[in-house]
């Protein structure tokens, strides 16, 4: 996990956070094979938001597909037998959450490669540091 230097707190549901973070490294797990990387980044991007995002070395998720995913019960039958796994929730209620905290979710995927999604929250949900 990299998380950056003096990272501020964020104003947010705790468990809401906490399932979101949960979904995103079940999927990740799931879909990739014994051997490949799963990693976490935490920072404040250039807008001054923070964003939290999981990226693996999976299976990976064809442009097309992706909106699909982000749908509720939306999966990819790319592979039958790790389709039958899952309900098709955990995107699409991840996105449901981030969007309740006033973020978004994204995600940026190649077959094969690996895919890498994003949790952004918006500036306004940062704790500004104290002096």
């Amino acid at each position: 996990m990299i998380v950056a230097d003096g990272l501020p707190d964020l104003v947010a549901d705790a468990r809401y956070l906490k399932q979101i973070l949960i979904n995103l490294l079940a999927n990740s797990v799931k879909f990739t094979p014994a051997g490949g990387n799963i990693d976490i980044h935490a920072n404040i991007d250039t807008d001054g938001c923070m964003s939290i995002s999981v990226k693996d070395t999976g299976i990976g998720i064809t442009a097309a597909d992706i909106s699909r995913v982000l749908e509720p019960f939306g999966q990819v039958l790319t592979n039958p037998t790790l389709a039958q796994e899952g309900t098709g929730l955990g995107l699409s209620l991840s996105k449901r959450l981030t969007e309740l905290h006033a973020g978004g979710l994204s995600i940026e995927s190649t077959p094969g490669v690996g895919t890498t999604v994003t949790a952004q929250f918006p500036a306004s949900r940062i704790v500004p540091p104290t002096v």
